[in-house]
């Protein structure tokens, strides 16, 4: 009786941990504060597919408040990259202007959903600015970042002054 009901106690985990969902090797991509002095505002990055792959266009969400400077229609522009963990760019950034002009302090939401996806390697960075690159020397207005499949502390930073 004792080797049934402990037959019957193992067979109900195994069901249970069999039908657990495992992503242990995917993690779930998030933007943070980017790595630059002086520091620029954070924006607010939502990915369309949580892990871009090759061939295929993303969507991103960008929104924020800048606080310093105006968004200028046409002259503005939000810059998408993607870089290695040797601080390379690993291609062309993405580039949209504004549609509309936007004075510091008010919210804005942009959106670009047909950013190209390169051949990513294992570990890379994701940066996202919005800037203007005849003002500031092409310092951006603000930016996210995200690294993804490494550890953000071994990998660097790639020079995103090479998007503006």
């Amino acid at each position: 009786m004792k080797n049934f009901i402990f037959a019957s106690i193992l067979f109900a985990l195994l069901l249970a941990v069999n039908a657990a969902p495992f992503q242990l090797n995917k993690r779930a991509i998030t933007f943070g504060a980017c790595k630059i002095e002086p520091p620029v505002d954070l924006l607010e990055v939502k990915i369309g597919n949580d892990h871009p792959t090759f061939g295929k266009n993303e969507s991103f969400d960008v929104s924020g408040t800048l606080t310093k400077n105006d968004i200028t229609k046409g002259k503005t522009v939000l810059q998408i990259g993607y870089g290695d963990s040797y601080g390379n760019l690993i291609a062309e950034p993405y580039i949209q202007n504004f549609n509309d002009s936007i004075k510091a302090g008010t919210p804005f939401n942009i959106s670009a959903s047909v950013v190209p996806t390169p051949k990513l390697p294992d570990s890379y960075e994701i940066a996202v600015l919005v800037g203007d690159p005849d003002i500031a020397g092409g310092r951006p207005f603000a930016c996210a970042s995200a690294n993804v499949s490494g550890s953000s502390e071994n990998a660097k930073t790639f020079d995103i002054f090479k998007l503006i």
